[in-house]
């Protein structure tokens, strides 16, 4: 992906690019290295706005899930818990990052929910009171 006579409109695209790439939860080497892979591959005369498209759009068809947005009933569904109890995971350090954070609450990509819920050591009954 050349630089050299990339126009400001260009750079914008690419930047734009790279945050979708983000929300998605690829970061943009990610989509950078699947882009000069494609340049690679005979799409030498593409801008790097285009490749970056590209390669996003191929990040996305090798990993669907990570498109798929759910919410904290959603989540709750996946974890087997409440929402409320999602809300309170959401505090957690070990808990995924929301993807968004809308006025109508947390957006977190399936995948992140489904990985949490794999290593997540529950712990039943409630918390014994300290004496």
């Amino acid at each position: 992906m050349t630089t050299e006579n990339t126009t400001s409109r260009e750079l914008e695209i690419v930047n734009a690019v790279r945050r979708v790439a983000v929300a998605l939860g690829y970061d943009d080497a990610e989509a950078a290295r699947v882009a000069q892979d494609l340049e690679q591959d005979g799409r030498e005369d593409w801008s790097s706005a285009e490749l970056l498209l590209l390669a996003l759009g191929e990040l996305t068809k090798r990993d669907p899930d990570r498109r798929d947005l759910v919410s904290a009933a959603e989540a709750a569904e996946i974890l087997g818990v409440s929402r409320q109890r999602v809300h309170q995971l959401a505090d957690r350090d070990d808990f995924p990052r929301p993807r968004y954070e809308l006025a109508t609450g947390k957006l977190w990509t399936r995948a992140d929910i489904t990985e949490f819920n794999k290593r997540w050591e529950r712990k039943t009954g409630r918390p014994r009171r300290a004496k």
